[in-house]
């Protein structure tokens, strides 16, 4: 809520949203992995607020792309819904860690650089 966008932040956080493009274009993903690392360290956010601002990016970009492989008849329905039904779950269930570790900064961000250092060496073993 503290942090207003500058001239010199939007020359920052310009970068950032060009790499994220690039990797959801590259590689078929929403990019929420870069955003939320790239908003902390160009606005000073906080990880709860980089995270939710990831999201609505996240939801953005995906949309695009989910109908773009809707509309060429690539998306395995069931499937889908599956993993809607999952992530409603997941959420449901990941709330009361999320409101502890609000207070542990520290550890919310380690934690979230964990996964995506375990992320990156799943991918490069696959």
């Amino acid at each position: 809520p503290s942090v207003h966008l500058t001239p010199p932040m939007v020359l920052k956080l310009a970068p950032v949203g060009l790499l994220t493009g690039l990797a959801a274009g590259f590689f078929g993903i929403g990019g929420g992995f870069l955003i939320a690392p790239g908003l902390m360290a160009a606005t000073g956010m906080t990880l709860a607020n980089a995270g939710a601002s990831s999201l609505v990016s996240v939801t953005l970009f995906g949309t695009a792309t989910s109908l773009s492989y809707a509309a060429s008849g690539q998306v395995i329905w069931p499937l889908f819904g599956a993993l809607v039904a999952g992530g409603v779950l997941g959420t449901l269930a990941a709330l009361p860690l999320a409101n502890r570790l609000e207070k542990r900064a520290r550890l919310a961000r380690s934690a979230f650089a964990l996964l995506v250092i375990a992320v990156a060496i799943y991918i490069l073993i696959k």
